[in-house]
């Protein structure tokens, strides 16, 4: 089948809007040293302008067929999870930032299904957990400006694992990856959490990495 590379003319002319084929998606996937971070848990991948979420998409779905390699049924849910806050994604448009994230649960959701053998619960924590991180991972901006429609600095969180079932959650800006220069332009390639000084404002527990929607803080 075509793809279908944009939705109109006048998105491309007032956002540039081109979506990446598919087929470019999984070439570029496919250098070795890529290869080799899709198969690390918690190697960071960072899409700062990721429309509909196709490289989003092919990345977890890339980081789970590892998860699934790796898991037992009983360590498969937090691994996917690992596997999960590892990823980011900045959109500005809000309609493809919907669909990103829908596009990314139903990758988790067939995983899960493939690996546990049942349909995946809105019910359950590992659910909550997910649903959690992709909203918090994968959010509205603008990679240039390094700010939100809100006006508000782009936030993310770092997952930092205390061991292999607890997590302890950190925030920063976005604008903070780049040494806190005000012209947008990027003049080396950065490490996602290569941070000299993070922007943590919030204090957050150590808790189980399925337990994470809860966002509970530090006493």
């Amino acid at each position: 089948m075509t793809e279908n590379l944009i939705k109109s003319k006048a998105r491309v002319q007032h956002h540039g809007e081109v979506f990446t084929p598919n087929w470019m998606v999984k070439k570029m996937l496919a250098e070795p040293s890529i290869k080799a971070k899709l198969n690390d848990l918690h190697a960071t991948f960072l899409e700062p302008s990721a429309g509909e979420g196709a490289f989003l998409v092919e990345i977890l779905n890339q980081k789970l067929d590892y998860v699934d390699k790796i898991s037992s049924k009983t360590n498969w849910t937090v691994n996917a999870l690992w596997a999960l806050m590892s990823v980011y994604g900045i959109e500005l448009l809000q309609d493809n930032l919907i669909v990103a994230r829908s596009r990314m649960i139903e990758v988790v959701a067939k995983h899960y299904k493939r690996v546990l053998k049942k349909d995946l619960s809105h019910r359950t924590d590992f659910y909550k957990a997910t649903n959690f991180v992709i909203k918090t991972n994968i959010v509205q901006g603008n990679s240039l400006t390094y700010k939100n429609h809100a006006k508000q600095l782009i936030q993310f969180s770092d997952w930092q694992p205390i061991d292999s079932k607890q997590v302890k959650r950190e925030t920063f800006t976005f604008k903070s990856m780049f040494d806190g220069s005000d012209d947008g332009q990027i003049d080396e390639q950065l490490d996602l959490f290569n941070l000299d000084e993070p922007s943590s404002t919030i204090e957050y527990a150590i808790c189980p990495v399925t337990k994470i929607y809860k966002e509970e803080k530090t006493k």
